[in-house]
């Protein structure tokens, strides 16, 4: 006799079981790594410019803040060497990595540094978040590239920026009004809960099914993982061979210059909106929430164009786009004061950016080996964030020495993009799967795979 009164078991959640779970889950993950990159990069350089801070200064305070970012190639040999595979094989680094958000924001409504007087204590708050952030920014990478099926990369990509998007600008303008309201400890705290709500969706979603949940409970490790750990040595050896390939070193230098722009862009464009063009660092950190989360809505919604077109094309159309909407406002000083002409240039260069940010991301993932793909996309990324933070500093340099104005300061920044897309049109990811997939048939034949 059937029991229609009985509670069906609810099967566990696991990543490679749902797509929309994926989806999901990559989503939210991204947007805990856009909270502290909404308080440091929109929050407290708008309340910076507002107090008539200078552009050198707030980019000597980017420079800081960001460089955790570029030292993520620190852990990610780590994450491939030591592993915990019962419960997954990134999961408990991204829980780890997540618990230390959650408590270093803590640690800095602890401290209460504040906007008057030194950066100084800023910026070791800002260091040892952006730490955490991008330790589980590795990890959630290496979990992506390890679940995601190659035609769900674009989407999911796509989806992941718009998250980390999202994130930003709603921290940016929630923090903003949050330093006014209960001080820069009280917007620490805020950030600290909402991380930690995320933490949960970290908890209960596996990686694949049959996997514990927390160390302590019921599960085993996949068949899908090698339960071999690999010396550090064997690691490194593979890792200088797949980076040291042509268009490994293309893509790299492509992305240091776009970065490098990034890090001019993150003094120059809230000093000049608030200083230039008028607006309270509310005001401007409202605008950035609009723009960007209007780009990453943007950016999600052509993820499925991204995979059935290629991250290529589409990045190369940005970089230009992005170029050109650089030159337009370095030409037409004039119409600075122009709401409609700003807005519209803003808001163009916004999706433009959203899209070399889900397509860069892309490709890194195409060209990585799956046997080093953590530390591999890790080494990319640090050295993405490290052009940010060399961009920075440069240019906070530069701007102290000579004294650039606006105009030449957008000049510069659309010359580092054409150069950029200029690269990129020698970029063939045919050849580099080629010389990885030859990679792989000598590891399995026997033969030495000494550097080229």
């Amino acid at each position: 006799m059937v029991n229609f009164l009985a509670t069906p078991r609810l099967r566990p959640l696991a990543l490679t079981d749902r797509r929309w779970l994926r989806f999901t889950a990559f989503t939210s993950y991204y947007f805990a790594q856009g909270v502290p990159i909404g308080l440091f990069s929109i929050a407290i350089p708008a309340a910076l410019a507002e107090q008539g801070r200078t552009v050198a200064e707030v980019l000597w305070l980017a420079g800081w803040v960001n460089l955790p970012w570029a030292l993520k190639l620190i852990v990610g040999p780590f994450m491939d060497r030591f592993r915990y595979l019962p419960m997954g094989n990134r999961r408990p680094w991204v829980m780890l990595a997540q618990t230390g958000l959650v408590i270093s924001f803590v640690g800095m409504a602890l401290l209460e540094p504040t906007l008057g007087g030194s950066l100084v204590p800023i910026a070791v708050c800002g260091i040892v978040i952006n730490s955490f952030a991008a330790s589980q920014d590795v990890a959630v990478d290496g979990m992506a590239i390890d679940v995601l099926p190659s035609n769900e990369r674009g989407r999911a990509n796509a989806l992941m920026g718009f998250g980390q998007a999202a994130g930003f600008a709603c921290y940016g303008a929630l923090c903003t009004r949050l330093i006014h309201s209960i001080g820069i400890e009280g917007a620490a705290l805020f950030c600290a809960a909402s991380v930690g709500l995320i933490l949960i969706v970290v908890a209960v979603v596996r990686e694949r099914p049959g996997e514990k949940m927390m160390p302590w409970g019921s599960g085993q490790a996949s068949a899908k993982h090698g339960l071999a750990d690999r010396h550090i040595a064997q690691i490194g050896s593979d890792i200088f061979r797949v980076l040291l390939l042509p268009m490994s070193l293309l893509l790299m230098l492509v992305e240091f210059l776009n970065r490098f722009r990034d890090g001019i862009a993150l003094g120059v464009f809230p000093v000049f909106g608030v200083q230039e063009i008028g607006l309270s660092d509310i005001q401007y950190a409202d605008f950035s929430f609009w723009v960007t989360l209007g780009a990453a809505i943007f950016g999600a919604l052509l993820g499925p164009s991204i995979d059935r077109f290629g991250a290529r094309r589409f990045l190369l159309i940005a970089l230009f786009g992005a170029a050109i909407c650089h030159v337009v406002v370095g030409l037409l000083e004039t119409l600075w004061t122009s709401m409609p002409f700003m807005v519209t240039l803003a808001v163009v260069n916004a999706a433009f950016g959203q899209l070399v940010f889900v397509t860069t991301i892309a490709i890194f993932m195409t060209i990585c080996w799956s046997k080093v793909s953590a530390t591999q996309f890790a080494i990319y990324m640090a050295m993405a964030n490290l052009s940010r933070s060399i961009g920075s500093w440069v240019f906070a340099g530069v701007d102290e020495s000579l004294d650039l104005g606006y105009r030449e300061s957008f000049f510069v920044m659309a010359g580092l993009l054409i150069v950029a897309a200029l690269l990129l049109t020698r970029f063939n990811a045919s050849s580099h799967a080629d010389r990885v997939e030859q990679f792989d048939s000598d590891r399995g034949s026997g033969k030495s795979i000494g550097p080229d």
